[in-house]
């Protein structure tokens, strides 16, 4: 079994694909699991250039959407530790020899997060995890006030105990759902290094359609913001009020709107509203959505 794998649902982003390979450092002991969720371009002949230098391995599916694209890159592969790149993301120049070095020097820690480099708006931000200890994920986005995209690494146990089943119809499920159903389990250690990789947005990518894939698709959504008003694992009230409102607002969407306690009556009006002004959002700036 290698140590690391390094899972990347791909759709059309050659180009992209081919960057996030070429950061990667040949290690015998990391192998890549890539399904293809369909492409047209040449992302195969991309995966093929590289394969003498890595271990990949490739699947192609008939597009379904990125949900079933990472869970079948998941389900591929074998390996002690798993992470989960999209393929507009690369690592930075040491990263991935940094997340082998802390997970082999941490062998009782099943969870680890690290940090990143966002680049959005030709703008670059540094996410630090420092002086951050082991907590619990919801914690540490919510009392920690963490917020931007972070790397997560999880031990493959762990992993398939939260992994969804076959998404069926569903095309985008959010990957914090995955984290926060962890957070149930364990707590994760945010490591204080240099960001291990960089995450950048892009105009055509689905975080700029976002809005419309959480309202077409938000049974994920409403399961997510469900376990963290549950957790007891975090003290931030703000932060419990906001998922509460959230849960009500894709409770909406999911047609399950349904009141869980009295007093959550002014959080499910204000979801309500926020649910029935995402429709008009769409309306008005996404027409071809």
């Amino acid at each position: 079994m290698k140590k690391l794998a390094i899972c990347i649902p791909s759709y059309n982003r050659a180009k992209l694909l081919n960057r996030l390979l070429n950061s990667i450092p040949k290690i015998d002991d990391i192998v890549v699991s890539i399904c293809d969720d369909g492409s047209n371009d040449n992302t195969i002949q991309i995966v093929k250039n590289h394969q003498s230098r890595l271990s990949i391995n490739y699947t192609y599916q008939k597009n379904r959407g990125r949900a079933a694209a990472l869970r079948k890159s998941i389900l591929n592969i074998d390996a002690q530790f798993f992470m989960i790149m999209d393929s507009d993301d690369y690592f930075e120049k040491n990263g991935v020899d940094l997340i082998y070095k802390f997970v082999n020097s941490n062998p009782s820690i099943n969870f680890f997060v690290f940090p990143t480099r966002i680049i959005k708006n030709f703008k670059s931000k540094v996410i630090s995890l420092s002086g951050i200890p082991q907590t619990n994920y919801i914690s540490l986005r919510s009392d920690y006030k963490i917020k931007e995209d972070l790397h997560e690494v999880i031990h493959h146990k762990l992993l398939f105990d939260v992994l969804y089943e076959d998404p069926k119809n569903i095309r985008r499920i959010p990957t914090s759902y995955l984290w926060f159903k962890a957070s149930e389990l364990t707590k994760c250690l945010p490591i204080d290094c240099l960001p291990v990789k960089v995450k950048e947005y892009f105009d055509d990518g689905m975080s700029a359609n976002l809005l419309p894939l959480k309202v077409k698709y938000p049974e994920y959504m409403v399961l997510k913001y469900k376990t963290a008003i549950r957790s007891k694992e975090y003290k931030s009230l703000i932060y419990r009020l906001k998922n509460t409102i959230l849960f009500y607002r894709y409770s909406f969407h999911n047609k399950t709107l349904k009141l869980l306690q009295f007093k959550d009556i002014p959080f499910l009006i204000i979801g309500y509203i926020y649910g029935f002004l995402d429709f008009l959002r769409i309306k008005i700036f996404f027409k071809n959505n």
